[in-house]
């Protein structure tokens, strides 16, 4: 149960970072991604005690592969688009 805890807290911690740090491309997809796995990690927990708990856990990595991949897609042509991946906030 204490596991479950931490996981939330340190999903809470990326959100923040997300949200007010990263300027960077990569950096914010590399914090996308871990979040994904702690929510992964999350869902493996909590479908243990579910009789279908292993088609929950298949559905979210299948989730999260797609999410990598579109995200890596984007990555590429922004690249390709600007030369970097800095992300410039237009307020």
């Amino acid at each position: 149960m204490y596991l479950s805890y931490l996981i939330l807290l340190l999903l809470l911690m990326l959100y923040l970072y997300f949200f007010t740090v990263s300027n960077s491309f990569l950096s914010s997809l590399m914090v996308l991604e871990s979040m994904v796995l702690l929510l992964l990690i999350l869902t493996a927990l909590f479908s243990m005690n579910l009789s279908e708990g292993i088609n929950m856990f298949l559905f979210v990595l299948t989730l999260s592969v797609c999410e990598a991949t579109l995200g890596l897609t984007l990555l590429i042509s922004l690249v390709k688009f600007k030369g970097n991946d800095l992300i410039t906030p237009n307020f």
